[in-house]
């Protein structure tokens, strides 16, 4: 039950109304007893600054960012930590003294799920959350990473950031769509699909899905 003592934390995206965000994170407070309510804040481009600027003063405690805004509400943050900076995307917002500090958590979870070290690293994806896996994974030594997009110049573009942060890795953009897998290892989906497998699997590829089903079935990808 709320009450005027709940603190509240947002999941602040469009769409958001599949996300399991809340259902899980909800469980989680009441596991621990906390008076705590995670509620979904379906917020549209034009209004996400005032959305973000409201946290504080609406008396939330912080929120979660997913698609479409990890790298535009970069912007109405008041600091961002060293890596999501370098990233240049943000999944998580804490409110402390009415300022807003912004983290991403996106890439160093799937960097520590896999092995990275030494991988051929295929990422499907150009947006926010790709920009903070590629970035985690170039910390954990992948030996080369390769974006792919759909829009080429996004991926393009990607690619040319990410060589500027890491000089010394080999870094890419993909020709075409669906790309080719051949010489990849490791294969993360950075994109909302997750009906068909949308590239070509072998069964020595790691795979990664930041996508999920709402029902909780499996995507395409991880099916496949």
């Amino acid at each position: 039950m709320l009450t005027g003592a709940t603190r509240l934390v947002g999941l602040i995206g469009n769409p958001v109304a599949e996300s399991l965000s809340p259902r899980m994170q909800n469980a989680a407070f009441a596991a621990r007893a906390l008076d705590w309510a995670y509620v979904p804040l379906p917020v549209e481009a034009d209004q996400l600054e005032s959305a973000v600027a409201g946290l504080p003063v609406l008396g939330f405690a912080g929120a979660n960012v997913t698609v479409p805004y990890k790298t535009a509400v970069l912007a109405y943050c008041d600091e961002l930590d060293e890596f999501a900076e370098r990233a240049g995307s943000v999944n998580t917002i804490v409110v402390r003294d009415r300022r807003l500090h912004a983290s991403s958590t996106d890439g160093l979870a799937v960097a520590g799920a896999v092995h990275a070290e030494g991988a051929r690293v295929l990422i499907l994806g150009a947006g926010g959350a790709a920009q903070a896996v590629a970035t985690a994974l170039a910390d954990a030594g992948a030996a080369a990473i390769t974006l792919a997009a759909r829009k080429a110049e996004q991926a393009e573009g990607l690619a040319l950031r990410l060589r500027t942060i890491f000089p010394d890795h080999e870094v890419g953009a993909a020709e075409g769509w669906p790309p080719t897998t051949e010489s990849a290892m490791l294969i993360v989906n950075a994109t909302p699909m997750r009906e068909s497998p949308v590239v070509e699997l072998r069964a020595e590829h790691q795979i990664v899905d930041l996508a999920y089903s709402g029902d909780g079935m499996e995507t395409g990808l991880v099916r496949a």
